[in-house]
């Protein structure tokens, strides 16, 4: 699975987003090398981001 989820962070983001959403950062880390998100994860993840699912995790 596609995950542009590096291309919306900077250096430092990914703790501050882990903070934001509940979710782990190296849950979130390990969606950037490619595993599939949880939806209820995945939704957290881009509500925070003011991004869309589909905007990270562009459908093929």
């Amino acid at each position: 699975m596609e995950c542009k989820l590096k291309e919306f962070l900077r250096q430092g983001d990914i703790i501050r987003l882990s903070e934001k959403t509940g979710v782990h950062r190296n849950t979130i880390s390990s969606y950037i090398r490619g595993t599939a998100p949880q939806l209820d994860k995945a939704y957290k993840i881009a509500s925070a981001l003011n991004k869309t699912v589909y905007d990270i995790w562009p459908p093929k």
